[in-house]
C-alpha cells in the first residue's frame, strides 16, 4: 500500500497486477454480436402491391395471396446467385412491392433501432436501417448457415422484424467465433413485434418452420461513415482479453501469499437500490462482461459489490473569512444518482494527518442479479484495481468537526464505488468468513441443499463438510472473543438446521458445545428440538444438560423452555433412552433453581448481550417447568424444584410469579391439578408469604418525620439529616454551591430518602429545594392492595381442608374482607 503522504487517502491497491490492467484497458465497448427483443406496440400499416393493406395477425389466406406476388429467394456463393431450395427454402418481396408506415410506425421503429444499437455496442455512432425485403417462411420454410455479404456501403449488421402471425420453429441461430445462441422468434401476440440483429461476419440459420408461416421484415444496418478515417464496426468481442485475463486470475491465485479476492473499481458510481449487472452503464458493462467470462473459465466468483473506504483524523479548518466560520459539505443519493449537498472545497479545510481507517463491501449481487446477504466483508492489503483508480478523487462524503475544549478539529471522510469482485471458488467460504461465520451461510446453505442430491459424487459431500467445520471453527473463535461479527439470533437457527440437513451429529454436537452454548438465548430452542434425534439420547442429554448448567444463571425462562420444547417434540411416549435424557436435563436446571438472583450478577468473562436479550422469569415459566417435570414423570425433580422455588422469594415472587404460574397451571389441567401435593405446597408458601406482608394495611404517616443517620458529618449533611428528622417541616432549602449541591443529591439518593431535590437557578450560588413524600408509604399502598389482589386469585386455588391451609384461606378472605370494610368506612 502506497502513499506520497499521510494525509492522503490510503488504497489498498494490488501493484503487481499491472498485466491484468493492461489487458483490460483495451476493453472499452459494452454489446454483443447479436441482440433480440420484443416491443408492444401499435401495429404498423404493411400495404403490398396486389395485396393490399394486411391486418394482424396474418391470416393463412393472407399469406398465400402474399406468396402469388412473390418470387423465390436466392442465396449467393462467391460471385454466383443460385437458386436452390434444398439450401434456402423462402420467398421474398423487393423492397418496391411494400410500403410501411403508420402514425406510430416512425416511434416504434426508433425505438427499436435505439435497442439494437445500445444491444450491438454501437452507442455513440450514426447508425441507420435501410428496409431491404419482405420474407415468408412457409411450413417447412428454412435457411441454411450462411453468412451475409455487404449489399450496400457502410453495412455492418442485420436486422429482421418479425410481424405477427401463428407459427411455430424458424429458430434463428446466429454463430461468432467461439460462441453460438439461439433465438426464438415466433409470437402470436397481436401487438407485439418480436425481432433480432446481428453483425454481417456472423454466420446463421434459419430452422425449419414446423406448423404455420412466418413474414418478416429485414434491413440492412448501416453505419454512415463521412470519412476514409472511420472503420467499419465490428461485433465488441474481447475473447483474446477474456482468454489472457483468465490466465492471470489463475496464476495470480495460485501463487503463495495471493490476496483473498481482487476488486475492481468501476467508473460508474450505482446507488445500492439500483446496483445489477444488466444495470451497468458504457465501459463498466463491457468489462463486466470480459471479465465475467475470464472469472467462470478461471473457476472463480464474481460479484458485485460497493466498496467503503472511511477515514478519520485531525484536520486544520479553513475558514470563510466572510462567514467567520469553516463550511461542511457531504452527499448524498437522490433515487439512482449521488447528490452534493454543496460544492467542495479542497481549502475548506486542511489534512493533518490520517489516524484511522476501515475499509469493507458490501451490498452484495450476484451475476444473476440476486441480493446476498454476504454482509459487510473487510478488503484487506493488495485486493484493490486498478491502482491508482481513486488517486486525487473526492470524498463522497466529509464532515469537519471543530476544536472543543482540549480536543482539535477533526475530520471524517468516505469514498463509495462500485466494483467487481472475484475470488476462486475453492477458497469461497475463506472470503466470506473475514466478514464473520452468518456472512458464509447463505453460501453453506446453497451447497447443502445442493448436496442432497443423489447425483452428487462424494467429493462433493467432503468439500460441504469442510465448508462446516471452518465455519464452526470461525465462530468458535467468535464466541471466545474474537474481532468478528456475531450476526443475528436467528443465524445460529439457521446454522443448526443446515447442520441438521448434512445429517453430521459430531459437527452439529460440535457447533452446539463450542458456539451455542457460549451466545445461547433462546432462539435457538426450536431448531436444537428439530433436530436433536440426530445426536442420539446419550448424548444430546449430556451436551443439552451441560447447556442449561452455563446459561440458567442468565437465562432461565429460555433453558426451561428448551426442555418443554424437547419434551414435546419427542412426542407424547418417548422412548425410556430419551426418558433419561430429558430428566438429565430437567436436572440440571431444577439444580440451578437456588442460585438464580433477582439482578443479573456481574461477569468480566462474559459479553453483556446475553442478559439483555434473556427474557424475564415470569409466571409461565413456573408453569412450563413444573408442567414438563410432570410429564416426564420426575416427581423427585419435580419435588425439589417446588422447594427451590419457595426458598428463593427475591427470585420467584409469590404475587408476580408463583400466584400466576398456579392460576395458569389450573387452566391448562383443570380441578385434576388441584389436588396435586406439589401444586398446593406452593399455594401455602405463596399465602404465608402475602399474609406476612400484607395481611393488614399499612399504617399511614403521623407527621413527616424520616428517621435516617446520616454516615457524612460535613455541615450540609447535618442540616439534612436535622431537616430529615424534623416531624413537622416539609420543605428545605440549601443555597450553595454546584458541587455541595451534588453531594446533597447523592446523599438523599443513597439513603433513600423520601423527597425530592430541585435546583432553582437563579442567584449565585443557586437554591437546592428539598421536599419530603410520602414515596414509602404510597409504595406500601401499591404494594398492599396488589397482594390483595394475589390473595384474590389464589384462595380458589386452596382446595385442601386440613388446618393448616384451611387456616391460611381464612386468613386471606379475613384481610381482603378488612380492606372491603375500610373503604365502606372511608366512603
Amino acid at each position: 500500500m502506497e502513499t506520497p503522504n499521510d494525509t492522503q487517502i490510503k488504497v489498498p491497491y494490488n501493484r503487481d497486477l499491472k498485466a491484468l490492467e493492461d489487458v483490460l484497458a483495451a476493453v472499452r465497448r459494452p454489446g454483443d454480436f447479436f441482440v433480440r427483443g420484443a416491443l408492444e406496440t401499435p401495429m404498423p400499416r404493411v400495404e403490398i402491391d396486389g395485396v393490399g393493406v394486411i391486418s394482424f395477425p396474418l391470416l393463412d389466406s393472407q399469406i398465400q395471396d402474399i406468396i402469388k406476388h412473390a418470387e423465390r429467394a436466392p442465396y449467393g456463393r462467391g460471385g454466383e446467385t443460385i437458386l436452390d431450395t434444398s439450401v434456402r427454402n423462402t420467398w421474398q418481396l423487393a423492397p418496391g412491392k411494400v410500403r410501411i408506415g403508420g402514425k406510430s410506425w416512425g416511434r416504434s421503429f426508433q425505438l427499436i433501432l435505439s435497442t439494437v444499437t445500445d444491444g450491438l455496442g454501437c452507442t455513440g455512432t450514426d447508425i441507420s436501417a435501410e428496409f431491404y425485403k419482405l420474407l415468408v417462411y412457409e411450413e417447412g420454410g428454412f435457411f441454411l448457415p450462411h453468412r451475409d455479404t455487404e449489399k450496400t456501403n457502410g453495412m455492418f449488421g442485420t436486422l429482421t422484424i418479425v410481424l405477427p402471425s401463428v407459427h411455430c420453429g424458424g429458430e434463428l441461430v446466429i454463430r461468432h467465433a467461439k460462441r453460438e445462441v439461439t433465438v426464438d422468434l415466433s409470437n402470436p401476440e397481436t401487438s407485439e413485434l418480436t425481432f433480432a440483429a446481428f453483425y454481417a461476419d456472423c454466420e446463421h440459420a434459419i430452422k425449419p418452420i414446423t406448423q404455420g408461416s412466418r413474414v418478416c421484415l429485414t434491413y440492412n444496418l448501416l453505419q454512415r461513415r463521412p470519412g476514409k478515417k472511420n472503420k467499419p464496426i465490428t461485433a465488441p468481442l474481447y475473447d483474446s482479453e477474456a482468454d489472457r485475463a483468465e490466465e492471470i486470475l489463475e496464476q495470480t491465485f495460485q501463487k503463495s501469499g495471493a490476496p483473498a479476492k481482487l476488486a475492481w473499481l468501476l467508473e460508474h458510481q450505482y446507488s445500492p437500490a439500483g446496483l445489477s449487472f444488466s444495470g451497468l452503464k458504457g465501459r463498466d458493462a463491457a468489462l463486466a462482461k470480459v471479465v465475467r467470462h475470464a472469472a467462470r473459465r478461471a473457476k472463480c466468483a464474481l460479484h458485485l459489490g460497493i466498496v467503503h473506504i472511511e477515514e478519520s483524523g485531525s484536520a486544520e479548518p479553513c475558514f470563510d473569512m466572510d462567514e467567520g466560520r469553516a463550511r461542511r459539505w457531504g452527499g448524498h443519493y437522490d433515487g439512482d444518482d449521488m447528490v452534493e449537498d454543496a460544492a467542495t472545497n479542497d481549502d475548506e479545510f486542511e489534512v493533518i494527518e490520517v489516524s484511522d481507517s476501515s475499509r469493507h463491501i458490501d451490498q452484495w449481487i450476484d451475476t444473476n442479479d440476486h441480493a446476498v446477504e454476504f454482509g459487510s466483508v473487510p478488503i484487506e492489503d493488495r485486493e484493490i484495481l486498478p491502482a491508482g483508480a481513486l488517486d486525487g478523487a473526492a470524498p463522497d462524503q466529509q464532515r469537519l468537526t471543530e476544536a472543543t475544549g482540549n480536543e482539535g478539529a477533526s475530520f471524517e471522510r468516505s469514498y463509495h464505488r462500485t466494483a467487481l469482485v472475484i475470488w476462486p471458488q475453492h477458497r469461497f467460504v475463506d472470503v466470506l468468513l473475514q466478514a464473520g461465520p452468518a456472512a458464509a451461510l447463505p453460501y453453506f446453505k446453497d451447497r447443502v441443499q445442493a448436496s442432497n442430491s443423489l447425483s452428487v459424487p462424494a467429493a462433493d459431500h467432503q468439500t460441504v463438510d469442510f465448508i462446516a467445520e471452518r465455519i464452526i471453527a470461525v465462530w468458535e473463535d467468535t464466541a471466545n472473543g474474537g474481532y468478528r461479527d456475531r450476526g443475528k439470533e436467528s443465524d445460529r437457527s439457521d446454522m443448526i438446521a443446515l447442520l441438521g440437513q448434512l445429517a453430521d451429529a459430531p459437527l452439529l454436537d460440535r457447533f452446539i458445545a463450542g458456539v451455542v452454548t457460549r451466545e445461547y438465548d433462546g432462539s435457538e430452542n426450536e431448531a436444537m428440538a428439530a433436530n436433536v434425534q440426530l445426536l442420539g439420547p446419550i448424548q444430546a442429554g449430556q451436551l443439552l444438560s451441560h447447556l442449561a448448567i452455563e446459561n440458567m444463571r442468565w437465562s432461565p425462562t429460555e433453558c426451561v423452555h428448551l426442555l418443554s420444547q424437547l419434551t414435546r417434540k419427542l412426542g407424547l411416549e418417548p422412548t425410556a433412552d430419551w426418558i433419561v435424557a430429558l430428566r438429565e436435563i430437567g436436572g440440571a436446571i431444577v439444580g440451578a433453581l437456588p442460585d438464580l438472583k433477582h439482578r443479573q450478577p456481574d461477569q468480566p468473562d462474559r459479553d453483556w448481550w446475553p442478559t439483555r436479550k434473556a427474557k424475564p422469569v415470569d409466571g409461565s415459566m413456573v408453569a412450563d417447568l413444573l408442567e414438563t417435570l410432570a410429564a416426564l414423570n420426575a416427581s423427585t425433580l419435580r419435588d425439589a424444584a417446588c422447594k427451590s422455588i419457595a426458598a428463593n422469594p427475591k427470585m420467584f415472587d409469590p404475587a408476580t410469579l408463583i400466584v400466576p404460574a398456579l392460576q395458569l397451571l389450573g387452566e391448562r389441567n383443570g380441578d385434576a391439578v388441584l389436588s396435586d401435593k406439589e401444586f398446593q405446597r406452593l399455594c401455602g408458601h405463596s399465602a404465608e408469604f402475602l399474609l406476612a406482608r400484607s395481611e393488614r394495611p399499612p399504617e399511614s404517616p403521623k407527621d413527616w418525620r424520616q428517621d435516617v443517620k446520616m454516615v457524612c458529618r460535613c455541615e450540609d449533611c447535618r442540616e439534612l439529616q436535622a431537616f430529615a428528622l424534623d416531624p413537622a417541616t416539609q420543605t428545605h432549602r440549601f443555597r450553595v454551591k454546584k458541587e455541595r449541591r451534588q453531594h446533597l443529591h447523592q446523599q438523599i439518593d443513597g439513603h433513600r430518602l423520601d423527597m425530592t431535590h430541585v435546583t432553582v437557578r437563579t442567584g449565585s450560588p443557586q437554591t437546592l429545594v428539598c421536599s419530603k413524600t410520602r414515596a414509602t408509604y404510597e409504595r406500601q399502598r401499591r404494594q398492599y392492595n396488589e397482594d390483595l389482589a394475589s390473595m384474590a386469585a389464589l384462595c380458589p386455588l386452596v382446595r385442601e381442608t386440613d388446618g393448616d391451609l384451611e387456616n391460611l384461606r381464612a386468613r386471606m378472605n379475613a384481610a381482603r374482607q378488612r380492606r372491603s370494610q375500610a373503604k365502606s368506612a372511608a366512603t
